[in-house]
């Protein structure tokens, strides 16, 4: 038995389900009803479905758990019905996404400035790959697949952009389906994006009614994407996003350069390109005139 430092708001207190997939510090488990538990080593941050396991040693989940093997919640247990194997979740500090609390002013000069400092650090410090090179870097696709990617951001960014500003819910709608699946993994970089973006929207004052009016069409959009990402855009849709993304919307309705700036960094490191992915959707949709502006893609006619 390991035991759990810390369980998300949205983790139900009872389930029976499988092993959808596992990695080395990651393990989803997917309840009767589609829904995704996802356990995660200690060091990545909650999440609002998530159980965050501590261990004496660096874990590796794929050791642990095999792939469609019965799992079930019971109390304050999670098993594996086969082998045993058991999560103790009684001592699990209950974790809650904090996008609900903040009220950014997205037009306060204090936000524009920080979300400045913030586009500068993505691209200086951003993973190469995904679409944050592509909206804040100031290089050229590095391959055929990246170029068609830039293509597809040219088209949708400069409609979402303008959607996002005068709160249009068909063209915003217009603008993140082509960015829906796009891009390769499990968590495709158009998705990531528009996780960030969601999460953007959700701490902004203005912004929940808007996220309120892309919630149906989105979410059909999202049934067509992998399991996992369509976890995370649902649990967007709702305003939960994991802990890294959560307090830098946090430090950003605080005006708190420092948090914000070490927030963001964290925030990268989450995958090989989707933490930066995030936080450029995150960004743009902030502020999405500034980013455009800093972007290496043309402005709306």
């Amino acid at each position: 038995m390991i035991q759990a430092e810390g369980i998300g708001s949205r983790v139900p207190s009872a389930f029976i389900g499988g092993v959808h997939s596992v990695y080395r510090q990651a393990c989803n488990i997917e309840a009767d009803d589609g829904m995704l538990v996802t356990l995660v080593s200690a060091g990545l941050g909650n999440l609002p479905r998530g159980v965050l396991c501590k261990a004496a040693a660096p874990m590796d989940f794929r050791t642990l758990w095999c792939v469609s093997e019965t799992v079930e919640r019971c109390g304050t247990e999670l098993r594996a019905v086969r082998t045993g194997f058991a999560v103790d979740l009684s001592s699990a500090a209950v974790w809650h996404c904090e996008l609900g609390a903040c009220a950014i002013d997205p037009g306060a000069d204090r936000t524009i400035d920080i979300v400045s400092s913030l586009c500068t650090i993505s691209s200086k410090l951003g993973a190469a790959g995904g679409f944050a090179p592509l909206v804040l870097g100031n290089e050229e696709p590095a391959s055929s697949f990246d170029s068609a990617m830039r293509r597809r951001l040219e088209r949708a960014l400069p409609v979402l952009a303008g959607a996002i500003g005068r709160f249009d819910a068909d063209r915003a709608v217009e603008g993140l389906a082509p960015l829906v699946g796009l891009g390769p993994g499990l968590t495709p970089a158009g998705d990531d994006f528009i996780v960030g973006l969601l999460a953007a929207l959700w701490s902004r004052y203005d912004g929940r009614a808007f996220v309120a009016k892309l919630h149906g069409p989105l979410a059909r959009l999202a049934a067509t994407s992998h399991p996992i990402s369509r976890q995370f855009l649902m649990d967007a849709l709702e305003g939960e996003v994991c802990e890294p993304l959560s307090d830098l919307a946090v430090a950003v309705s605080m005006h708190d350069h420092e948090r914000a700036a070490a927030g963001a960094l964290r925030v990268m490191r989450f995958g090989h390109t989707s933490g930066a992915d995030a936080l450029t959707g995150f960004l743009f949709g902030l502020q999405p005139a500034l980013v455009r502006d800093r972007a290496i893609i043309p402005s709306p006619s």
